[in-house]
């Protein structure tokens, strides 16, 4: 996602689009939500996103769908980090959510080692 966003001229609807987002693992829903939690939190790594927090509501008012569509998504300081390797969104953020039927938290985070090539536990 932050790959995309750095490419420039963005918006949410680009991020399902299938030939912009080759690497689609996320349905729509997944996505809204994961682009919410990293543009409104504590330090974003996103900026731009308007229309108001990403749920049915939101989608369901044709005013703030609209906002929310036509947003340009920017990269902010440390969403530039985070792409560079040189940050960790944790260390600025909350993390708190169950994914896969896994709880998340910033103190049970796993880390994927490139080098190695082999998940690394908390």
């Amino acid at each position: 996602m932050l790959e995309l966003i750095s490419e420039g001229n963005l918006s949410p609807p680009d991020l399902h689009d299938e030939e912009r987002n080759t690497r689609r693992v996320f349905d729509f829903w997944d996505i809204g939500l994961m682009l919410d939690g990293i543009a409104r939190c504590p330090e974003p790594a996103v900026s731009g996103l308007d229309g108001g927090s990403f749920t049915i509501e939101m989608y369901q008012d044709r005013e703030r769908r609209e906002r929310h569509e036509h947003s340009k998504l920017f990269l902010t300081p440390l969403g530039e980090a985070i792409l560079a390797g040189k940050d960790d969104f944790s260390r600025h953020n909350p993390i708190h959510r169950w994914w896969g039927g896994t709880k998340l938290t910033n103190d049970r985070l796993w880390r994927w080692d490139p080098d190695k090539r082999a998940l690394v536990a908390p």
